[in-house]
């Protein structure tokens, strides 16, 4: 397992060394492609070929991997090799706006070695590092529009994330403490040497540490209140930096919250992480949802839609259980595929009529018909709607609250996804099927060829979104059991 994993972390720093020698030409983007699609390959051989869902380390006790992680670095590899395929079209002339195009494919590479590194690091001090070089790479990547807006949603994001994450670093260190009186003031800090103290733990220190960690690394989730920076970042950057933020960016800071809340649940038991999780994750389903009513931007609208999403998957850990928990990590992976789909329309959308307000856009069926079935079909899988697989990993969810007797908080995922659903698809329906005036000016960019890289990623977040829906591989099915055993219950 070390061999793929070394290889796995290998490919992007080499892509991100050989953009920056090249420069923005058009093997940066073919190179960083095959850098990006032999990670996940690699990712995929760790996680299942060598049985990673036993938890096995590598490399002495520098890496960890269990089913928890190779969920999300699943997730994240995909968003990273899908992304790297659509940016190779979205940076064409003409198409994309991206004027930082130098220095693009480097911290596009950067951006995927940091979010491939943060799942598999099992010291929770490097986890930290991982996390907040996301943080640093992803705010340059939101700016690469070069507009005063993006500009100012790049610096709230980067002061808003670092501070939030120094308040996650002061959580491990307090967790760090609890385990001083019993492993010594200079062990490690693994996962594992934690979890098998968990008993021998400080309780009260546990407990502070993991509220830290929660409001700290949630900030990078969008948990609400911690939620300012999303909307502008998400909004603001290209399509597919967007896309990346959103399935990949929130999975990895969600991961270091699950991570430092299982050994707070070995520490002091999973009704403390349950109810935080509950008030968090409830506070963003609610907020986000009714912020889906009121949105102009179809950008700005996916971020909240983002925040919902975040705001389901603590739910559904808050609940409890296994079904439940399985549920939600299933929720983490057709997320990851359904908002890369939605975002990447949206890129197709903002090339077309350069505008990213919704009353700027109508007729998209007419004018774009690929675009506009593709719109069309991320905004049903972003709301789950059957057969996508957000719908049956929602219904997962709600069946757990109720097996549970959890009826209130069934009965608030089941409200707030359908208040969800008529925000989001309202505006895109209008967008995508109310007739239009085009103006004579514009028909020939409205109506050109659709990019055939850029509809390619869109296919192929739709095949997985859609797959997802009606078969679950069985390899993939041990996996959601072994991470719903770390944090969820023994299935």
């Amino acid at each position: 397992m070390a061999v793929w994993l070394l290889i796995m972390l290998a490919l992007p720093a080499a892509a991100a060394a050989a953009g920056a020698a090249i420069g923005d030409r058009p093997a940066s983007g073919w190179l960083s492609v095959a850098g990006a699609a032999a990670s996940f390959a690699c990712a995929l051989v760790v996680v299942f070929a060598d049985d990673a869902v036993r938890g096995r380390h590598a490399l002495g006790s520098a890496f960890f991997v269990d089913g928890l992680s190779g969920v999300f670095l699943i997730a994240v590899a995909f968003v990273y090799g899908v992304v790297a395929i659509y940016s190779v079209g979205y940076l064409l002339p003409g198409i994309g706006h991206v004027r930082l195009r130098r220095w693009y494919w480097p911290l596009l590479n950067l951006f995927g070695l940091a979010l491939l590194a943060t799942p598999v690091m099992a010291n929770l001090g490097v986890l930290w590092v991982a996390v907040e070089l996301t943080t640093v790479v992803s705010a340059l990547l939101v700016t690469a529009e070069g507009s005063d807006e993006s500009l100012e949603a790049g610096w709230k994001y980067i002061v808003i994330g670092s501070a939030g994450l120094a308040v996650g670093l002061l959580g491990i260190v307090v967790i760090y403490a609890a385990g001083v009186p019993s492993l010594g003031d200079r062990y490690t800090p693994t996962y594992t040497t934690l979890a098998h103290a968990a008993p021998h733990l400080n309780g009260t220190l546990v407990r502070a540490g993991f509220a830290f960690v929660l409001v700290g690394f949630g900030t990078k989730m969008g948990l609400v209140p911690m939620h300012a920076w999303l909307p502008d970042a998400h909004s603001e950057g290209p399509s597919p930096i967007s896309a990346m933020l959103s399935g990949a960016l929130l999975a990895a800071a969600l991961y270091a919250v699950l991570r430092l809340g299982a050994v707070t649940q070995l520490a002091v038991g999973p009704t403390y992480v349950h109810v935080l999780l509950l008030v968090f994750g409830g506070l963003s389903l609610l907020l986000a949802a009714f912020f889906t009513l009121r949105q102009a931007n179809y950008k700005r609208l996916l971020a909240y839609s983002s925040i919902e999403h975040m705001g389901i998957v603590s739910l559904g850990i808050g609940i409890g259980g296994p079904i439940a928990a399985y549920g939600a990590f299933f929720h983490v992976i057709v997320h990851a595929a359904g908002k890369t789909l939605a975002f990447f329309g949206a890129g197709g959308l903002l090339s077309r009529y350069e505008t990213r307000d919704a009353d700027g856009v109508r007729g998209v069926i007419r004018a774009a018909p690929f675009t506009g079935v593709m719109v069309l079909l991320g905004a049903l899988a972003i709301t789950g709607i059957p057969p996508f697989g957000i719908f049956r990993s929602e219904l997962l969810i709600v069946t757990g609250g109720f097996s549970h007797s959890k009826y209130a908080l069934a009965g608030l995922l089941v409200v707030f996804a359908n208040v969800a659903f008529v925000g989001v698809y309202q505006v895109f329906h209008r967008m995508v099927i109310s007739p239009g005036e085009t103006p004579a000016a514009d028909r020939t960019r409205l109506g050109r060829r659709e990019q055939p890289l850029m509809a390619a990623a869109m296919l192929i977040s739709l095949a997985v979104v859609l797959v997802l829906g009606l078969w679950i591989p069985s390899p993939l099915n041990r996996l959601l059991h072994a991470a719903a055993s770390v944090i969820g219950g023994r299935v």
